[in-house]
């Protein structure tokens, strides 16, 4: 297992390193107060944590791969190394439709085991970007632990304060159809979702801060609504 974890440790920060001399990849490190995940709250100590994560984007065929990792400052049995591969469909300036899976590894845990510490999902998201908002619609579904499906509507807003500052809105509305729910639990809107960030380029990077707030519907998800803000650099 240790050497599982320095070989996963060894290629993110290899890949990390190489975003800055290869046009195919990119970076984005989050420092965020807390880890809420589709309503869940994923850091129930509610300590903060390090959510890195390198894509590489294999020309202009479509394709891509995302590795993200979070570190947890308290709770360690959270920690995940998560291996995304996607395709994103050329379909002009009216529509965009993306395509994936996503590979969730709890590598972390005390005697971890592939078969009990992994979960697979499948995903599909279609993006307006010319409408009102840029409305996008995504399903997610887990043919593994969280075994369900998630649907997710999300819409944005771009406010202009200034010549080079723009303020990003968005919101977001979660329908869970028992993904990660215990049997025999409700089913419904989970989760609502409003944020704003705040981009600011600075060279080859944006540094955005911003800051989101979690209204949750179902007690199964969680009893508590949530509040987390963080600092994203991006390259």
């Amino acid at each position: 297992m240790k050497k599982f974890k320095t070989i996963i440790l060894l290629l993110f920060l290899f890949s990390a390193a190489f975003c800055l001399y290869s046009g195919g990849f990119s970076f984005q490190a989050d420092f965020v107060s807390r880890y809420i995940w589709r309503g869940f709250d994923l850091n129930p100590t509610k300590k903060p944590v390090i959510q890195p994560q390198v894509t590489y984007a294999f020309g202009d065929s479509g394709f891509a791969v995302n590795l993200f990792l979070n570190f947890s400052f308290e709770d360690k049995n959270t920690n995940e190394v998560d291996f995304t591969f996607s395709y994103d469909f050329k379909t002009g300036e009216d529509f965009a439709l993306t395509v994936g899976f996503t590979n969730y590894a709890w590598a972390y845990i005390k005697d971890f085991d592939f078969k009990d510490h992994t979960t697979q999902e499948f995903f599909v998201t279609a993006g307006f970007p010319k409408l009102p908002l840029s409305p996008t619609i995504s399903v997610y579904y887990d043919v593994n632990l969280g075994d369900g499906l998630y649907a997710e509507l999300g819409i944005g807003h771009s406010v202009e304060l200034s010549k080079n500052l723009t303020a990003e809105l968005s919101g977001s509305l979660g329908y869970n159809a028992g993904q990660w729910l215990p049997d025999g639990a409700n089913t419904g809107f989970s989760d609502l979702n409003l944020g704003a960030a705040l981009p600011i380029k600075t060279g080859k990077f944006t540094v955005t801060p911003y800051a989101t707030y979690t209204f949750v519907f179902l007690d199964a998800v969680s009893l508590d609504n949530h509040f987390r803000f963080g600092i994203s650099i991006a390259q």
